[in-house]
């Protein structure tokens, strides 16, 4: 797995590619787009690159359902120190699979803190 770069502070909405509106069709012209509210980013204080739709935003590529981890933004937040979740090997999801990862909820990494917990657990 490729190292994770961290971004702060505004970032581009992924499901409108950070123009505010939704694409234009016959039927609907000018709708807000429903993640960022028509503004065209989000803040977020430090956040990764979500990989389980790979940081599209959207369930899949031609799809107006957005991503189910990161709520279509195309990252997630990650306030604490983190490692690269076991399960899934970072990927987000178990191999064969469709749905999210349970251990890391498809972030493909988990908190520090929260590794340890487990280890402890066992």
């Amino acid at each position: 797995m490729a190292k994770m770069k961290i971004k702060k502070g505004k970032i581009k909405c992924a499901f409108c590619y950070g123009k505010g509106v939704l694409l234009e069709t016959e039927i609907f012209k000018d709708i807000k787009c429903p993640v960022c509210r028509g503004k065209g980013f989000a803040y977020l204080e430090r956040a990764i690159d979500c990989v389980y739709c790979g940081g599209k935003g959207r369930k899949t590529a031609h799809c107006n359902l957005s991503c189910q981890v990161c709520k279509g933004v195309g990252a997630v937040e990650m306030r604490e120190a983190f490692i690269v979740c076991s399960d899934c090997n970072g990927a987000g999801k178990k191999e064969g699979e469709f749905l999210p990862c349970l251990t890391c909820k498809g972030k493909g990494v988990v908190e520090k803190k929260k590794q340890m917990l487990e280890f402890w657990k066992n």
